[in-house]
């Protein structure tokens, strides 16, 4: 289902793709605003009350072929593959300690070795919590940067958060929006 044939789809398009900082930033990252040259997917992720936190993980892999920022010594030096793909998260609720958040490993997307050192961020206090203030507020996040979503701690609170993710044409996500829509299109006779 193509998303900008949804009423959530021509929102984002009304109103985020039209936006100057959107368009700003999509143009840095990922060298064009215009659907003509990027796509977006929509989702709703949500966890319901009583959910533990989820493993560190990131949504995208580094493709094949492409080069990581490395860890020799003149690594510095080495260039990050492009981005090509941005997620932007929209809760729909506030999000606090009590139902939870997305926490975030700032720069993991750098390495594809990092799998599996997620308990080092968190010792060596490398995370952010994405607790937003109020409604609707947005985290952008590089498709390859490892997060992990906190418990749920509420009685009976489910969190939901929109989930949009903006990609180069040429990439196409499967494993984690799947390829069809849980949207009913109800046509008339």
């Amino acid at each position: 289902l193509d998303p900008s044939s949804s009423p959530a789809g021509s929102f984002v398009e009304q109103y985020i793709l039209t936006h100057p900082k959107v368009v700003n930033l999509l143009q840095q990252t990922l060298g064009s605003a215009s659907l003509e040259h990027i796509d977006f997917d929509i989702s709703v992720v949500y966890s319901r009350p009583g959910a533990v936190h989820q493993g560190w993980h990131a949504d995208g892999d580094h493709q094949k072929g492409a080069i990581d920022a490395g860890w020799q010594s003149d690594g510095w030096k080495t260039r990050l593959a492009n981005v090509y793909a941005l997620c932007l998260f929209i809760p729909m609720i506030p999000l606090d300690d009590t139902v939870g958040f997305t926490q975030f490993w700032p720069g993991s997307h750098r390495n594809r070795d990092l799998v599996g050192f997620g308990k080092v961020a968190e010792l060596s206090q490398a995370t952010w919590d994405g607790k937003c203030a109020a409604a609707g507020d947005g985290i952008w996040y590089d498709y390859r940067l490892f997060h992990r979503g906190m418990p749920n701690q509420s009685d009976n609170v489910v969190r939901p958060v929109v989930q949009i993710l903006f990609k180069k044409k040429w990439y196409v996500e499967k494993a984690n929006y799947g390829e069809e829509s849980l949207i009913r299109t109800i046509s008339s006779d």
